[in-house]
């Protein structure tokens, strides 16, 4: 059944979609909804029900709820994942992955090596990024849409955050294999965990001293060397076996 996200409330055991919203075009027209479909809708408190057309028209649809669902899908951690820039429709396919494997946030922000520039073309990446959010987060009946952000280096720095991880592949080099697992292992459940990802060619030294004064400590993801791509969703899928297949 499709999901929807609506950018209010639902106080009542009726739902009224107009021809302004994206639900109402793409539920309406995409989907062609008649009286009798069914879909399921999200309210910004991450209520979830299941609403089915009563009346339809060209301004509006009108829906039933007939019932509301608990659902509890999302990761038991507030994973912020921090990548580069990446060429090409790279970073749509991160996006898309990265919210169906549960990240709460997606940061872009240029580092050393970073190869792609987004500069000129910021704002209309963001949207489309967004939009790319929004529809695999429907795809996947998350509860909520992963938030995308553009932040400066030492914006990242400065972010919030209970617990920082930095993806270095010299770690791996070294043996080190535990880091990951032992402090996904131990944080409670709702930590805040931010991840930092380096372009293609890796982060610099000066980049991880920098990293390490903001107190963000260094992981290995195994023996392979990962695209920037690639790290990230093993990241959310060792998290994902950690905290919810273990548990």
């Amino acid at each position: 059944m499709q999901r929807y996200f609506l950018e209010n409330l639902i106080n009542s055991d009726h739902i009224t979609l107009t021809k302004d919203q994206d639900v109402f075009k793409h539920f309406g027209k995409v989907l062609r909804a008649r009286v009798g479909s069914q879909a399921e809708f999200v309210s910004v408190d991450l209520k979830v029900v299941i609403g089915e057309v009563i009346a339809i028209d060209e301004a509006k649809i009108t829906l039933a709820v007939k019932s509301r669902l608990d659902s509890d899908v999302e990761l038991p951690l507030n994973v912020t994942i921090i990548v580069s820039p990446l060429k090409n429709d790279r970073s749509d396919w991160l996006v898309q992955k990265a919210t169906e494997l549960g990240v709460n946030r997606i940061v872009f922000a240029e580092m050393t090596r970073t190869v792609a520039d987004w500069k000129k073309q910021e704002a209309k990446k963001a949207v489309r990024l967004q939009k790319i959010a929004q529809s695999a987060a429907e795809q996947s009946h998350r509860l909520l849409v992963p938030q995308i952000q553009f932040l400066t280096w030492q914006n990242v720095l400065d972010l919030p955050k209970q617990m920082g991880l930095v993806a270095w592949e010299e770690s791996a080099r070294t043996g080190e294999v535990a880091t990951l697992v032992k402090s996904i292992n131990e944080v409670p459940i709702d930590t805040d965990v931010n991840l930092v990802f380096g372009p293609e060619g890796g982060l610099t030294i000066l980049e991880i001293e920098a990293l390490a004064r903001h107190e963000y400590y260094p992981a290995g993801l195994g023996p392979r060397i990962l695209r920037a791509e690639t790290a990230p969703l093993y990241a959310l899928s060792a998290i994902s076996v950690l905290r919810e297949l273990n548990e």
